[in-house]
């Protein structure tokens, strides 16, 4: 009997599901991108707002806290407690005050999100820089002698003046950025009505290509198998020379196939006919594997077959396990965060399956801090850096080299070393590698990518005080250090 290889029903009714999945699925991230995206603009605005609105307050202590100083009530070291006034307003000293606001503005600065309000900001600044030295002087005419009348002159004119500029460029300041919250309410509507649109068309798309698909999976099932049944009529009445037509290549066509071919020898093989349909009606299905690393798979079963033929059972064993525990753990149930515990041990199981084909050239030791090990880390943390001291380092020196990793606390960081004596780096490369691991992640380089993204999740889940950082000498190893905050994320 011959074999026709075609697309069997099981990857037909597969091709339907997709049909209609994956575009669904593309419409739903689709959604959840643009949602995400008018949610950051958003939030970010309002932080901005609120932010600037603690700042509305600085006309009127000011200018209370200066009135109190001229008046006599009050010296400029005095208003600096923070008294609370019958009127309910609290003084300041001027002085400090302003530093406070400049360190203010200097934040603010950081999360405007118009434009405009960069420049507005630096007319802030250029004001209490101007209101400091005007201070400065009524401050000397104070201590001078000046009289009353003079010094509540020059505080209105030189003082409060300045206060109230500042605090309607507060305002200017509010109303761009309330303006422009207005524009991203706009936008986020008519994204959503695009939204709504791709999301129907993707949706009747999806439902068109799925009907298709049924359709022509029904009729490439059905015909055939209505054909073999008049067939089937026509044999049991001893037509034996009947044969269905075979204009397909799956499962159905070898059924009709071999109905033909039963149907030409039934005379002669009548009592093998049952089995024969047993041995026809078999189908294959295919187990999808999602493959990690393959070619640390390959490598890892090539080596546990060695050690099987050499009868090395203890070793297979501990090799079977260890390679069972290193997928496990990188699978985490998908987990994003494990515990430090569970990265160490990920590595080790790691580095056993490695020391079986490097065990000439490599030595490993870990030391974490026990107080470490109870925190939650990004899984797959040290495990790129563990395998780039491993290939980059360790294999690249001829003799005998030791891969070190350490975890431990420092003040309110976890810090975690990978360090070997491996063959190191020199100058230009280890330039080129920090290059990489700090530049754009989907612009790097094929030897770094691993390293650049432990590098790119520190820093989008921890801020740009974590990283990796790497130092290393070229004939005399490489060390490279993971900083992160001592909290979860």
């Amino acid at each position: 009997m011959k074999n026709k290889k075609g697309t069997p029903l099981n990857k037909r009714l597969l091709a339907i599901a997709l049909s209609a999945f994956v575009p669904m699925c593309i419409a739903l991230v689709f959604a959840l991108g643009s949602l995400s995206y008018s949610s950051r603009q958003y939030s970010k605005t309002t932080r901005s707002v609120t932010y600037a609105n603690s700042l509305l307050d600085f006309e009127e202590r000011m200018n209370y806290s200066m009135y109190l100083a001229v008046v006599g009530k009050s010296d400029f070291v005095t208003l600096g407690n923070g008294e609370i006034t019958v009127n309910g307003i609290k003084t300041v000293n001027p002085y400090d005050y302003i530093k406070k606001m400049q360190k203010t503005l200097s934040e603010l600065s950081d999360i405007a999100t118009v434009d405009i309000n960069k420049n507005q900001i630096k007319r802030l600044n250029n004001t209490l820089n101007s209101l400091r030295q005007n201070i400065k002087t009524l401050e000397s005419n104070l201590n001078g002698g000046g009289t009353y009348e003079e010094n509540m002159k020059y505080l209105d004119d030189n003082v409060n003046m300045l206060t109230a500029v500042f605090e309607e460029g507060v305002k200017e300041y509010i109303q761009n950025e309330t303006e422009y919250l207005s524009e991203i309410r706009v936008e986020q509507h008519n994204r959503n009505r695009v939204v709504y649109i791709s999301v129907l068309v993707i949706f009747l798309m999806a439902v068109m290509i799925s009907l298709i698909n049924i359709y022509r999976a029904l009729r490439a099932v059905t015909e055939p198998i209505r054909r073999l049944c008049d067939m089937s009529k026509e044999l049991s009445k001893g037509n034996f020379n009947v044969k269905t037509k075979v204009s397909s290549t799956d499962e159905i066509a070898i059924l009709s196939e071999s109905f033909n071919e039963m149907a030409a020898e039934i005379g002669e093989l009548v009592e093998d006919i049952t089995e024969k349909q047993k041995d026809l009606s078999m189908l294959e299905t295919k187990l999808l594997q999602a493959q990690i690393n393959p070619h640390f798979l390959y490598n890892t079963l090539d080596t546990i077959v060695w050690l099987a033929e050499d009868n090395r059972n203890e070793e297979v064993v501990s090799m079977v396990t260890s390679l069972s525990e290193f997928f496990r753990s990188t699978l985490s149930k998908g987990r994003d965060f494990i515990t430090v515990e569970e990265e160490k041990n990920h590595i080790e199981s790691y580095l056993k399956i490695q020391q079986f084909r490097y065990q000439d050239i490599m030595d490993y030791e870990i030391n974490f801090d026990e107080e470490v090990l109870n925190y939650n880390i990004p899984k797959l943390l040290l495990q790129p850096l563990v395998e780039n001291a491993l290939y980059h380092g360790v294999k690249c020196k001829r003799g005998k080299s030791i891969i070190s990793v350490s975890g431990n606390i420092e003040d309110e960081y976890l810090i975690f070393v990978v360090e070997d004596d491996g063959i190191g780096m020199k100058e230009e490369t280890l330039k080129k590698v920090r290059d990489n691991i700090n530049g754009d992640i989907n612009k790097h380089d094929k030897g770094s990518f691993g390293l650049a993204n432990v590098n790119f999740r520190i820093r989008r889940y921890y801020g740009d005080d974590c990283g990796l950082y790497i130092d290393s000498e070229y004939n005399k190893g490489t060390r490279s250090m993971i900083r992160i905050k001592k909290e979860r994320v």
